[in-house]
């Protein structure tokens, strides 16, 4: 189950890092932000989006490995868990600091704060089950 249920959302995390990657700041609008046209020039700003988009998009991949050998990717795939919830929480931070932000921002946040708590316990009960496992 786990296995499926990270395979269907690793796909996502890729393609949202890959329009972070080919629009910039472009796929910041996309989510709603308003951003004037002069920031969305802004060289510096564009260069960070996309560094940051093709991280997002080696965190797909990496979920999608875990997804092959969950016993053997185990601690990846624990360390990518953490990485996707700490990332809600610094949304949390940027609501706190800055308000908030559009609709779809706040469902990803909200996502980024539910889902890892699933996914960990879906680990868990893998992981118990393949303890329950004759050996051979």
């Amino acid at each position: 189950m786990l296995k499926l249920f990270i395979r269907i959302i690793a796909p996502g995390f890729v393609l949202a890092g890959l329009l972070h990657v080919f629009l910039g700041l472009g796929a910041d609008v996309m989510l709603g932000a308003d951003i004037p046209a002069s920031v969305l020039n802004d060289a510096s700003l564009d260069s960070q989006n996309r560094f940051y988009g093709i991280s997002f998009t080696v965190y797909g991949v990496l979920l999608w490995i875990a997804s092959t050998d969950l016993a053997r990717y185990r601690t990846l795939l624990r360390v990518l868990i953490l990485w996707f919830f700490l990332g809600g929480v610094m949304r949390l931070v940027s609501i706190a600091l800055k308000g908030w932000p559009s609709n779809l921002v706040w469902a990803l946040a909200l996502s980024e704060l539910v889902l890892p708590p699933v996914l960990w316990w879906m680990l868990r009960r893998e992981e118990k089950a393949g303890q329950d496992q004759p050996r051979h």
